[in-house]
């Protein structure tokens, strides 16, 4: 029932603006404004249906939610996913387009985890931008992974401990290592893997 009157709301206020845009100029050449008008109101009546016609819960936020805020609603729900790790060195593979940067990052229990994303560039040292410079915060000795519990992807990364500078920081992988495949963020591999995909991904 409610999108049924958000669209006869919709239909009806761009239906009365076309209507007193026509009763204004029956005959002659419209002002450029009035030839636009029905579009403007059609998209302002969407955005107030969806507050006219929405229970509060359902109502977009015109705030952005800070990440301490997304994180705790997550977790309130039981879809915040806490992986902690401790670690010991890591290599670096740079992003071949705008991926995000790739790293294998060696367990305390010689296990490698692998992360990949967009999301690793906030914990990357940026050093040409005054405003914004800042030093490495990842791979650390100890951190834990934040993921959606249900889609699986990664929100943060609670960085702590010793930072780990990247033993290499290798060029992109090539178009055919792309296709042959690469691994899934948040990827673990098995004990005593770390040297083998060094050579295996920094060489490539």
């Amino acid at each position: 029932m409610r999108a049924l009157l958000a669209a006869i709301f919709v239909f009806g206020a761009m239906l009365g603006t076309v209507g007193l845009v026509d009763s204004y100029y029956p005959t002659g050449p419209m002002p450029w404004w009035a030839k636009l008008a029905p579009g403007g109101v059609l998209l302002l009546a969407l955005l107030a249906s969806l507050f006219l016609f929405n229970r509060a819960g359902f109502r977009p936020s015109l705030r952005r939610k800070s990440l301490e805020e997304q994180l705790a609603e997550l977790d309130a729900k039981g879809l915040l996913l806490r992986q902690p790790f401790e670690a010991r060195r890591a290599f670096c593979v740079n992003e071949f387009e705008d991926e995000g940067p790739h790293y294998f990052t060696e367990l305390s229990d010689g296990r490698v985890l692998y992360l990949n994303g967009q999301y690793l560039y906030d914990y990357e040292p940026i050093e040409d931008d005054p405003e914004l410079n800042q030093p490495r915060a990842f791979p650390c000795c100890n951190f834990e992974v934040l993921r959606h519990k249900a889609a699986g992807y990664a929100i943060h990364v609670a960085c702590g401990g010793q930072v780990l500078e990247p033993e290499v920081i290798a060029a992109p992988f090539t178009r055919q290592t792309l296709r042959a495949g690469i691994p899934e963020d948040g990827q673990v591999f098995e004990v005593g893997s770390y040297e083998r995909l060094k050579q295996q991904f920094a060489a490539a």
